[in-house]
């Protein structure tokens, strides 16, 4: 009965978290780096959806199942999105990301068709978390390259900018 109610204040948290931690990550370490405003844009929008989602507990449920799909539609679709632009850079990879944005996909339209059922929707939604959470951890051991960006005190001296 209350299913929906923890899945949207876990969501919200998460997302709530997730933005400010951007955020904190752009005043404290990426001010002077490459694409740094991407990462502002990202950390307000991330903490404003989370806010957002937190504020929905109160709603109907069939409007909750929506927007639950709607969130994984929409992930899916980036998921997809990513992976073209790793296949067009030639990435090995990009085949991990699109397989996660079409299941993505499938547990979004999986909702839809099961939004008469509430338990369905929970467990599939319960599911497709479970699954990402794996596959969040499998890519966390996969070995990518590192780009390092020297800027400390001396490297930016020399450059003839503040610290």
């Amino acid at each position: 009965e209350y299913g929906y109610s923890i899945i949207i204040l876990v969501l919200g948290i998460g997302l709530a978290i997730k933005g400010i931690n951007r955020l904190w990550n752009f005043f404290t370490l990426s001010l002077r780096s490459v694409g740094s405003t991407r990462l502002l844009y990202d950390g307000i929008l991330i903490l404003d959806l989370g806010i957002f989602t937190s504020c929905m507990i109160d709603v109907p449920v069939i409007y909750l199942m929506i927007y639950l799909a709607g969130v994984y539609l929409f992930k899916g679709v980036i998921d997809i999105l990513s992976a073209n632009d790793s296949r067009k850079l030639e990435s090995p990879h990009f085949k991990v990301k699109l397989a996660q944005g079409l299941i993505n996909v499938f547990i979004a339209v999986l909702c839809l068709v099961f939004i008469r059922r509430q338990d369905i929707v929970v467990y599939i939604y319960s599911a497709g978390i479970i699954y990402n959470a794996i596959v969040r951890i499998i890519n966390s051991f996969r070995k990518t390259d590192m780009v390092f960006d020297d800027w400390t005190k001396e490297s930016l001296e020399a450059a003839g900018e503040e610290y």
